[in-house]
């Protein structure tokens, strides 16, 4: 395609989408995506495969950019200051930081206002500096990503600068993912966040999945049903429980109630984390400590219908296992499912996965490569076979059945399953 056709296109879609004439909002927000890779494939063309290519390769660099920005808290200052806008060298002093490495190159991605234009070197913030903020204050209702981008720009930037070694020794024993050769140890990403002297990696960890999942599936607690689902809901692997918190605010699921399952660490954190919600939604959540890879439940410790469980979800957990660990996940969750004494009709299972798709957003392609990067993560392919491609024969092992599966606007899909006759 020509870019003169490109560029038609991509004025078409984007009359279409705000004159009003998309009016379902699930056919926005995919224009919005359209919109986004017609914009690439125009970059595409016009810049050609070399200097494409070149840029492409040197976008770490304006991601270690933003990660220096972030980190050393710039937004924070400058809103900080009396006129908000400080100059290079008061930024410098405050931060303590050299001129030459506050870079501006973010000016040019529209992240702050140089005021008097170009080459002033006085800043002020916008709405994209904006959410570099360490508590966004957003007069427009936009949301923190600070933790997001240490997440991205710092773990997983150090991560995937080690993809290559991790890539050449897949299939020897006790492979590594790039982020055990990047960071130097041994087993699971998540226990090595929670280890000693790394506990605030771990809470950063935490505070990223919150935004990156308000900012990617924000919709999700409106565009599902939550609200018929039978509670209370169990979220195996529920981590500092950023679902519960995102369903609860929206008004039509708040008599849901939910018991967070996960390691102790976690569930400890969580606690934690809650005790500084509203006392109503805290008293919607209850947590219970366990290890989802036992199998039976008494040992697992995941709460079986005869201990009041209801519908149980797995969410953005998955990904980080390979096929034959998701396939013992499931199993034993199923045994949990079919506790005795059996529920009749037995409860539902929804999993809640990104997948990849055709139309898959650039973040969703990124983020795969990141998951991939820190704990050898897969993100399963939605393929040309009909929805869960790849997803579908694990489950079967798994001794579940597909009901339905259900689109969100995100990233997401929610796939609700129900255990095989036995």
């Amino acid at each position: 395609m020509s870019s003169i056709e490109l560029v038609n296109n991509l004025q078409k879609l984007v009359l279409s989408t705000f004159s009003g004439e998309i009016a379902n909002r699930f056919e926005v927000y995919k224009a919005k995506h359209r919109i986004s890779d017609l914009c690439l494939a125009l970059l595409r063309s016009v810049q050609g495969p070399e200097e494409y290519t070149a840029i492409l390769a040197e976008s770490c660099q304006e991601s270690s950019a933003l990660n220096v920005v972030a980190s050393l808290g710039v937004a924070d200052h400058i809103a900080e200051s009396l006129n908000g806008k400080l100059s290079l060298k008061e930024l410098s002093e405050k931060v303590k930081a050299d001129e030459q490495y506050l870079s501006d190159s973010l000016v040019y991605h529209g992240y702050f206002v140089e005021m008097g234009g170009f080459g002033s070197q006085v800043y002020a913030n916008n709405e994209f500096s904006n959410v570099l903020l360490t508590e966004n204050t957003n007069a427009k209702g936009g949301k923190g990503m600070k933790d997001a981008v240490g997440l991205a720009a710092d773990d997983g930037a150090k991560a995937t600068t080690r993809l290559l070694d991790a890539t050449t020794g897949q299939g020897k024993v006790n492979a590594k993912t790039a982020a055990n050769i990047a960071f130097d140890f041994d087993g699971s990403l998540f226990h090595w966040m929670s280890s000693p002297g790394n506990e605030w990696r771990g809470d950063r960890t935490a505070k990223a999945m919150v935004q990156l999942h308000g900012m990617a599936n924000g919709d999700i607690g409106e565009d599902y049903p939550w609200e018929k689902l039978s509670t209370p809901i169990i979220d195996i692997g529920g981590g500092i429980g950023s679902f519960e918190g995102m369903l609860l605010t929206t008004p039509k699921n708040k008599d849901l109630s939910f018991t967070i399952f996960d390691i102790e660490k976690t569930v400890e954190h969580a606690k934690k984390v809650w005790t500084g919600k509203p006392q109503w939604m805290q008293d919607r959540v209850s947590f219970i400590a366990g290890d989802f890879m036992r199998p039976s439940p008494i040992d697992s410790k995941i709460p079986t219908p005869a201990q009041g469980a209801g519908t149980y979800v797995i969410r953005h957990v998955l990904h980080d296992w390979d096929d034959a660990q998701v396939v013992t996940i499931l199993t034993h969750v199923r045994n949990a499912m079919l506790g005795s004494p059996v529920s009749i009709p037995p409860p539902k299972l929804l999993l809640v996965e990104m997948m990849l798709t055709e139309c898959s957003s650039r973040f969703t392609r990124t983020t795969s490569l990141q998951l991939l990067s820190l704990s050898g993560g897969v993100t399963r392919t939605e393929g040309k076979s009909g929805a869960l491609f790849q997803f579908r024969k694990l489950i079967e092992q798994a001794g579940f059945i597909v009901e339905h599966v259900a689109e969100v606007r995100g990233v997401d899909l929610i796939v609700e399953l129900k255990p095989a006759p036995l």
